[in-house]
């Protein structure tokens, strides 16, 4: 089966106990000397790792790699400040924000941020269609294009986390989030409806990505009541 390595536990001196994502289900598994320098599976121990496996039962509680054949590893020549922190971002959010079921319903768009992240200097969109996609399977839905309240598409003012999208300028009220700007929501829109993580935006500058990169923070904080602690390391 392929599987996603989403996070690997040390287990006694040099086994390591992989927890991994597929199309069907989320597993987690036994690798014997994963941890020996001379192991054949020492690839397994990075996050994001795409691999083909293939399991047998044992004695313990998890069934044991019984081969592997590494697909894609995220590292690349050049891995450069921000494509690293993107990879940490997305498997934090991975890890924390879906319940194991939920994984399995991202496990393509995470075999597909995992691709396109390697073979781009731009890491802004592919990050924030991922958290997107994320919000989506978790049961947070947005409506970016029309107003959430009248369902009007003309007079769009603002986008608000708290009422749930777009809102016009008839039905905005005074707690109303209004701090973005018409760039940032035409940026809304399309990282909310882009079906695929390879998508590019004229309107995400570094400023606008950083702009709703960090509103997706605060609502995930508020919300998910999770603290993405890697998300610093893309605020520099």
């Amino acid at each position: 089966m392929q599987v996603v390595v989403i996070s690997v536990t040390p287990y006694k001196e040099k086994d390591g106990i992989v927890n991994a994502v597929s199309s069907d289900e989320t597993i987690t598994f036994l690798v014997r000397g994963l941890f020996s320098p001379n192991s054949k599976n020492a690839a397994l121990n990075t996050n994001l790792v795409i691999a083909d496996i293939e399991l047998q039962e044992g004695n313990f509680k998890y069934p044991v790699l019984k081969s592997s054949n590494i697909v894609s590893s995220p590292m690349k020549v050049t891995n450069d400040y921000y494509y690293l922190g993107s990879l940490m971002v997305i498997t934090e959010a991975t890890k924390n924000l879906l319940q194991d079921e939920e994984k399995v319903g991202i496990y393509q768009d995470l075999i597909d941020v995992i691709l396109t992240l390697k073979n781009t200097d731009n890491p802004w969109m592919p990050v924030l269609i991922y958290m997107a996609k994320i919000f989506k399977i978790s049961g947070y839905e947005f409506e970016v294009n029309r107003c959430v309240f009248c369902g009007s598409k003309k007079d769009i003012k603002t986008f608000s986390f708290r009422d749930g999208g777009f809102v016009c300028g008839s039905c905005l009220h005074e707690d109303t989030e209004r701090d973005f700007s018409k760039e940032q929501m035409l940026l809304v829109r399309e990282v909310f409806n882009s079906a695929r993580s390879d998508a590019e935006s004229s309107h995400c500058t570094k400023e606008n990505a950083l702009f709703l990169f960090n509103k997706f923070i605060d609502f995930i904080s508020d919300s998910y009541g999770f603290t993405l602690k890697t998300a610093a390391l893309l605020n520099k």
